[in-house]
């Protein structure tokens, strides 16, 4: 019995369809009509009107139609669409492989990086690939969540750092836990709150707060610890993902905030921040690594993968050592009485 691949329609795809046909596609899903589409290509529109029809005989299947707002892709459109953008996603990576072995380097990496990732385990793990003399340029790209995934599946990025939550199988996607980080609630050393020996939840309730956006995974865990214990929503002063922000206003002002360990640990090391007496009862956060399960990682790549998981096994008895929400270290409490 033949191979599934093997059948008529695979054999007229693999000898017919080129790459113009694919860069046609997203060039008409960008411009939304073939006129605009065409331009952007450098070619007329009945060039443009051809290369269509080729790919649709070529496939067997309608990509578009046709309405008030312009050319809209079908589903099997927006099939091909996906892995279109993977598959220039890997010439753009053979070429770079090409280009840096040509000048002597091996490549370069894209990482998507969420907040529980930056301040200590992956600038730990680029530490460590310098330190191996691994010479390969990193670009960093910070955003949320979705736009990171998204750009993971069209392969603009080659793997994601950060919290890992339950994704489904059919997404193509693969995670490696590197460690767990625990939530802890901070406030600036001159809060009120850090020069009590003990805090409550209804002191919490309160108090102003720094809250994620409630897609976050912390956000929702904030509200219910309240909701058990039959307290008030507290009043929250802004809602972000943004460190530096989140630090510029638990600095100037009496609010607290609740962040995982690793992302508060060097405003309590400096002193400018300090850990509240009370635990949060949340588990902690699994932090690791996501990657597109059928796509091969780069060699540069592979090498920041080994440096995380060396960087996390580093990290991880220093977690588990600071990370106790039920007492403020000595050093904190002091700085919060100055």
């Amino acid at each position: 019995m033949p191979a599934m691949t093997d059948s008529p329609r695979h054999r007229r795809i693999m000898s017919r369809l080129k790459l113009r046909h694919l860069r046609l596609i997203d060039a008409i899903v960008e411009a939304r009509s073939l006129s605009a589409a065409a331009a952007r290509l450098n070619i007329t529109q009945p060039a443009a009107s051809k290369g269509l029809r080729e790919i649709e005989d070529i496939l067997g299947v309608p990509l578009f139609v046709r309405g008030a707002r312009g050319l809209t892709l079908t589903r099997l459109g927006r099939s091909l669409l996906a892995h279109s953008q993977t598959i220039q996603s890997e010439i753009r990576h053979i070429t770079e492989e090409i280009e840096a072995a040509e000048a002597g380097s091996s490549g370069s990496v894209t990482v998507g990086s969420m907040l529980v990732s930056l301040p200590l385990l992956l600038p730990a793990a680029l530490r460590l690939l310098r330190e191996r003399g691994v010479g390969v340029p990193v670009r960093v790209v910070e955003a949320a969540r979705d736009v990171l995934l998204q750009d993971l599946r069209s392969g603009a990025l080659d793997l994601m750092v950060g919290r890992l939550t339950p994704v489904d199988s059919r997404e193509r996607l693969a995670q490696e836990v590197l460690l767990h980080e625990p939530i802890v609630v901070v406030a600036g050393n001159r809060h009120p709150l850090t020069r009590r020996a003990a805090v409550g939840y209804a002191d919490l309730a309160q108090a102003r707060w720094i809250l994620p956006p409630p897609d976050s995974v912390v956000h929702g865990p904030v509200l219910q610890l309240f909701a058990q214990h039959g307290l008030s929503h507290p009043d929250a002063v802004v809602e972000t993902t943004s460190f530096l922000m989140v630090q510029a206003l638990l600095m100037e002002h009496d609010v607290v905030a609740a962040l995982p360990l690793s992302v508060a640990r060097r405003g309590l090391d400096s002193g400018d921040l300090a850990m509240l007496p009370v635990r949060f009862p949340h588990e902690p956060l699994a932090v690791g690594v996501i990657t597109v399960s059928d796509r091969k990682l780069s060699p540069a790549a592979a090498q920041l993968m080994f440096c995380l998981r060396e960087a996390a096994a580093a990290q991880r008895p220093a977690t588990v050592a600071f990370g106790r929400p039920a007492a403020v270290p000595r050093r904190h409490r002091r700085a919060a009485r100055r």
